[in-house]
């Protein structure tokens, strides 16, 4: 089965997210929560329509696909890739609100540095999970 749209469209969103994202950071800030916006809605609505925006359509979307594959869509390798992705979000979405010169500051009594946790996140995704996964052998009880 083809997921070449799919990882097309993934790839859209990651993009417009992270232009979006760069934009709301370049413009947002604590003292304009309470701005009024063109639709008169303030600041502090938005940000939080942008949060529901992916809750809501994420329902939408669990619910498709649990009723595609006839499937139980909080189960299974899906349930994975998902919780994967949501958490990766979380961990991007957060260091997207950091700044370049904190990235290799070392908190006292603190382990690593943002930079090397980022790096060490890096290292796990491009050498580490995907290979496991593909050079996995029946474990006793599938023998």
């Amino acid at each position: 089965m083809s997921q070449t749209e799919v990882r097309t469209l993934i790839r859209r969103l990651h993009e417009a997210q992270q232009r979006t994202t760069n934009e709301i950071l370049d413009h947002a800030s604590w003292e304009k929560l309470g701005y009024i916006t063109p639709h008169e809605f303030t600041v502090n609505d938005v940000l939080r329509m942008w949060v529901w925006h992916f809750w809501s359509h994420h329902r939408e979307l669990i619910l498709a696909r649990g009723r595609l594959t006839d499937d139980n869509p909080h189960f299974h390798v899906p349930h994975y890739v998902r919780e994967a992705n949501e958490a990766f979000g979380r961990f991007v979405g957060e260091l997207a609100c950091m700044t370049d010169e904190q990235l290799d500051l070392r908190l006292p009594g603190e382990g690593r540095t943002v930079r090397e946790i980022v790096g060490h996140t890096l290292a796990t995704l491009e050498g580490y999970f995907a290979d496991e996964i593909a050079n996995a052998r029946p474990g006793e009880e599938e023998q």
